[in-house]
């Protein structure tokens, strides 16, 4: 099949920009997790901490979501192996929604 015929969204390139992304994301997400732990469960503006953190968990559990998708549709083109990455960072950004919204990190 010519690449002018695969739409951009299910090209290799995408997928993995996508999957790259989301492996930043992941990383800046890690770093402003002190916003929900301890010290910042406990301070007047833990509201807007919440809410920030949440923002970006959220972009990440998208960008992890759209490489994984992304990487599924090119591999029913051009065939390929399974997007352990993106869908691994999936699972863990569920993951860490989960202990949030019950509160684990602020123990």
């Amino acid at each position: 099949m010519e690449s002018n015929s695969i739409p951009i969204l299910f090209r290799p390139a995408a997928g993995s920009a996508l999957a790259f992304s989301a492996g930043l994301s992941f990383y800046l997400l890690c770093m402003i997790m002190p916003l929900v732990g301890p010290g910042g469960s406990r301070v007047e503006h833990h509201g807007r901490n919440l809410a920030s953190f949440l923002f970006v968990l959220f972009l990440t559990l998208a960008l992890a979501g759209a490489a994984s998708w992304s990487k599924l549709e090119c591999r029913k083109v051009q065939g390929g192996a399974r997007p352990w990455f993106s869908l691994g960072l999936c699972a863990l950004c569920l993951l860490t929604l989960i202990i949030v919204l019950f509160n684990g990190f602020a123990i």
